[in-house]
């Protein structure tokens, strides 16, 4: 069953749930393990038990994603490396959705944004994303992913609500200031993240090609990537040679307007790589990436 199927096991109840197992040790036994994971309340001199949905869905969800097991004695944490932070949270899960086997249906968390990627690239744009509704959104991500969850299909309306939410967390998302707006399937935070965690905010010069390998091979989900080309083909896509997709296009724009990333074009040299066309924005073109250092701390 997919982390998807939990819709009440969002990623900070996740994220709770395995700081307080780690804050008692990694290992407790079952009656301390489901005080924590549904601890109540005190209500007019009541105890009032928390929602045990809530706390199925917790649980269920650190178990589909390997961080929690437990049996009628116990709960134990499954981790290697103690976590201190959400965001350490953050870039191990997106380490081990990478990782996982054909036949786990968590992979549909990163599939269904390679599809959303290769998706604007086909059509040119993201506003398509928003003008549908939550149901017809599931039916064509359906149309365009594989794999089945106890419904018998990767996504649903309900699903796609709980994807939304694991995207932000992941840092493939940013909050939009309108309550009643999804959150924007944006890619910039977690670039941002991957440079820093193999080191590359040192202001050098970097070519366009080797920028773009770096992201393909860390984020596969994006332009060039393995779920990117597994994606295209599924939707029946030819990628343009040496032009980038409107989501990755309108994340490098953003990280360069911000002076985390510059984005330097150079004449014009055979090696240019070419964002999606936005009249209003200054750069179109670039053949040299600069992390700026200190920008991904």
């Amino acid at each position: 069953m997919s982390v998807l199927a939990r819709p009440q096991g969002l990623p900070e109840r996740v994220w709770s749930l395995v700081a307080g197992l780690s804050a008692i040790g990694g290992r407790a036994d079952r009656a301390t393990f489901e005080a924590l994971i549904n601890p109540g309340f005190l209500k007019d001199g009541n105890n009032i038990k928390s929602n045990a949905k809530l706390a199925g869905d917790t649980l269920g969800a650190a178990t589909s994603l390997h961080l929690v097991a437990y049996d009628k004695a116990e709960a134990w944490l499954r981790l290697e490396h103690a976590l201190t932070s959400a965001g350490d949270l953050a870039d191990h899960l997106h380490d081990h959705l990478l990782q996982l086997p054909p036949q786990d249906t968590n992979k549909v968390l990163l599939e269904a944004y390679a599809w959303i990627v290769a998706e604007s690239d086909r059509t040119g744009d993201l506003c398509w994303v928003y003008d549908l509704d939550r149901k017809v959104f599931a039916d064509r991500a359906n149309e365009a992913l594989t794999g089945e969850d106890e419904d018998g299909r990767p996504m649903n309306e309900h699903k796609a609500v709980a994807w939304r939410r694991w995207l932000l967390f992941l840092g493939l998302g940013i909050p939009l200031p309108l309550s009643s707006a999804p959150d924007f399937p944006s890619p910039a935070p977690r670039i941002l993240r991957e440079l820093q965690r193999a080191g590359l905010d040192d202001s050098t010069e970097r070519s366009a090609q080797d920028f773009l390998e770096f992201l393909a091979k860390r984020m596969p989900y994006l332009d060039g990537g393995r779920l990117f080309a597994q994606a295209c083909e599924r939707i029946k896509h030819v990628p343009r040679s040496r032009s980038l997709s409107p989501l990755l296009s309108a994340a490098l724009r953003d990280l360069h307007d911000e002076g985390s990333v510059i984005l330097r074009p150079r004449g014009d040299a055979s090696d240019a790589v070419r964002l999606t066309d936005d009249p209003t924005h200054p750069v179109q073109t670039f053949n040299i990436v600069v992390i700026v250092k200190g920008s991904t701390k």
